[in-house]
């Protein structure tokens, strides 16, 4: 897509972002700030995984998404497991319409997206009752299952390790630096705690990837979901994140 072209799709954006009751105001505010970025200068994809990876890198030994006091590397992070970190890290690149990075957990665990479905954004072990990160990942276009293909990971991209009951997804982490001629790629990841971590500990794995310009893409998915949708009033009244994490029917698979 040319830049020009980009930046429009950005101002789009944000136009939908002042329509849509959700929002978040940061969100807002990234999307504005982005739309008011020269062609010249700006490089969608490259500012899109900067901002996931630094959160990553900056979060990656919280003890909680409220909690900034530091586990030791590869320690347990009961409150702040693998697929809620990931969550974050997108929304604090905008890439998850109405959520900022910082918003409480139990937004996450009912994230109420732009097509009317609501997603357990805490969980990527799939469960009957609910619809992962994963899900929404699909749902949205925002990434693509490309398999086992850590030659093509990138900086902001997902691996998703395959350890569960009958071969399920069992956990996932950040992409934090591709792979070299000489070096792997590395991950950041939570539930243990990961900071630059090698990419085959997540075996067996798929990389899911960031589909070019996504910040656009989901974006444009959201506007469309909205105008088709409005927004969803549905709420869980029967189920808490302590109550869905404890449950012995979710298997949480290797903590790596």
């Amino acid at each position: 897509m040319p830049a020009t072209a980009l930046v429009a799709g950005l101002a789009l954006a944000g136009s939908t972002l002042s329509a849509a009751p959700a929002f978040a105001q940061a969100t807002r505010q990234t999307a504005t700030r982005t739309a008011a970025l020269s062609a010249s200068q700006f490089d969608g994809n490259t500012l899109t995984r900067d901002l996931e990876v630094n959160f990553a890198d900056n979060h990656w030994s919280w003890t909680a998404w409220n909690d900034s006091t530091p586990v030791a590397f590869g320690s347990g992070q009961p409150d702040y497991q693998c697929a809620e970190f990931v969550a974050r890290a997108l929304a604090a690149a905008g890439l998850v319409p109405g959520l900022s990075p910082d918003a409480p957990q139990d937004d996450y665990f009912h994230y109420h997206a732009p097509n009317g479905q609501v997603y357990d954004l805490l969980l990527i072990t799939p469960l009957p009752q609910y619809k992962t990160i994963y899900d929404f990942l699909m749902d949205s276009g925002l990434a693509t299952d490309v398999g086992d293909d850590e030659a093509a990971a990138q900086p902001g991209d997902m691996v998703v390790t395959y350890l569960g009951y009958d071969g399920e997804a069992s956990h996932m982490g950040l992409v934090a630096t591709a792979p070299t001629a000489t070096a792997e790629a590395t991950v950041d990841a939570h539930n243990n705690a990961r900071y630059r971590f090698g990419y085959h500990y997540y075996a067996p794995s798929h990389l899911v990837k960031l589909v070019p310009n996504a910040f656009v893409t989901v974006w444009a998915w959201a506007a469309e979901q909205w105008l088709s949708h409005g927004t969803s009033e549905t709420v869980n009244q029967h189920a808490t994140v302590n109550d869905r994490m404890a449950r012995a029917t979710d298997p949480t698979g290797p903590q790596v």
